[in-house]
């Protein structure tokens, strides 16, 4: 009501607020939950006008689990797609056009799962790249290889990408498609019928993991997994951060 030219005041008094919190909200930067729901909107509307705005909640849910491995109810989605003002149409979809398989081709995720040798055990790291531009844009770390390993790097790169892009506007563009490493299939942590990556693909990945053993100058093997994750979490960090102060399309490796 604000925004359309009433005053502040007036509008606080109405509702039963404070004034001074009206403020406040405005300028609080955005929650984690409120974050996660905006990327998770992005990948939704994605998949939505992929399929020619034809997927319904049941088919896009499908496709989440299909492509990235994110297992969310089907009220959820459909909650989501409600609140986007998308919904599905009756019959079979439509085959994309060349234009638009092209563009999807040349913007891609690539998801790989690196493991590290430590004296109490290994210490799995799943990271997400784009193949693009070459920034790192999300991880996590576990002491197993276990199924929510990719979904939480998965996440954690859609909040940054959301994060540095808070316009309303690029709320609607698609996100890139997801492929993964051979490396990350034969560790089984890629949602079933996922898509392998290429030569091109698996090249990007080992050039990053070189960077990154080249910052950590790593011992052989560390000594416990604690230690391993922490000063690996600090090596990506700096990568991340330094590769989106450039800008995501920015073509240097990291």
């Amino acid at each position: 009501m604000a925004s359309h030219g009433f005053p502040a005041r007036r509008v606080a008094a109405l509702l039963g607020v404070s004034e001074s919190g009206y403020y406040a909200w405005r300028t609080r930067s955005p929650s984690p939950r409120a974050l996660r729901r905006a990327s998770l909107t992005r990948l939704i509307l994605g998949i939505h006008q992929e399929s020619g705005s034809r997927y319904g909640y049941r088919r896009v849910r499908q496709e989440l689990g299909r492509r990235y491995g994110i297992d969310i109810s089907h009220s959820t989605v459909e909650a989501v797609m409600r609140g986007a003002g998308i919904r599905g149409q009756a019959g079979r979809p439509r085959e994309q056009t060349p234009q638009a398989a092209t563009s999807a081709r040349r913007r891609r995720w690539i998801v790989d799962v690196l493991t590290l040798t430590t004296a109490k055990g290994p210490l799995y790291t799943a990271v997400v790249l784009d193949t693009a531009s070459h920034c790192l844009l999300g991880w996590s770390t576990a002491a197993t290889a276990h199924r929510t390993l990719v979904p939480c790097a998965l996440m954690a790169a859609l909040t940054r990408v959301v994060h540095a892009q808070p316009a309303p506007q690029g709320l609607h563009e698609p996100l890139p498609a997801c492929s993964f490493t051979e490396r990350a299939d034969s560790l089984r942590c890629t949602p079933v019928g996922a898509t392998v990556g290429n030569r091109y693909d698996h090249a990007v990945v080992e050039t990053f993991w070189r960077a990154v053993h080249r910052e950590l100058h790593d011992p052989s093997p560390w000594p416990d997994t604690y230690c391993a994750e922490g000063r690996l979490g600090k090596t990506l960090d700096r990568f991340a951060r330094q590769a989106w102060a450039a800008g995501p399309a920015s073509p240097s490796t990291p």
